[in-house]
């Protein structure tokens, strides 16, 4: 089981809970690999430019003799820790831009994690449709639209 995050808005959600956010938690395997991208496509510009950067001296260090094994610790590093605590950081970003967390979802998968949420959320009321013109109640004359002669490519005998 994994545990998601349910994160609203800033002015809390629209009607139809479009922008509510189920966030999951934990670990990223495409955080692992790509770090940095990772980062700057969740939109944390400053973590991604540090894992960057930390990235491409890591890649400098191995470069030079006898430091190979350092350089490639602290690549893999700044990549594991991003992979562990990438989403975290995510959620606590969007929490400090004013989002509010609403609660946490165990399930197995998101889409059920979303069932479980807003299956507890109280339902819209029923609005009634309102009432018809009272140009609708008004009797058609006999020969217009269904009750006319046929037209086209099949005859439905008046519509009946």
């Amino acid at each position: 089981m994994r545990s998601y995050l349910v994160l609203t808005p800033p002015g809390g959600p629209n009607r139809d809970h479009h922008s509510t956010l189920v966030l999951p938690d934990g670990f990223s395997w495409a955080a692992l690999f790509f770090p940095w991208i990772w980062l700057i496509w969740r939109r944390l510009w400053l973590a991604g430019i540090v894992a960057l950067f930390v990235q491409i001296g890591g890649g400098l260090l191995m470069s030079l003799p006898g430091f190979e094994l350092g350089g490639f610790l602290c690549a893999f590093a700044i990549n594991l820790l991003v992979a562990l605590e990438g989403r975290h950081y995510r959620s606590e970003a969007l929490i400090r831009r004013g989002w509010t967390l609403k609660t946490v979802v165990t399930a197995p998968d998101l889409a059920t994690a979303e069932e479980i949420y807003f299956s507890h959320l109280p339902q819209p009321e029923e609005q009634q449709l309102p009432a018809s013109s009272e140009w609708t109640k008004q009797a058609k004359p006999s020969g217009a639209g269904w009750q006319g002669p046929g037209f086209g490519l099949f005859d439905y005998q008046g519509g009946r």
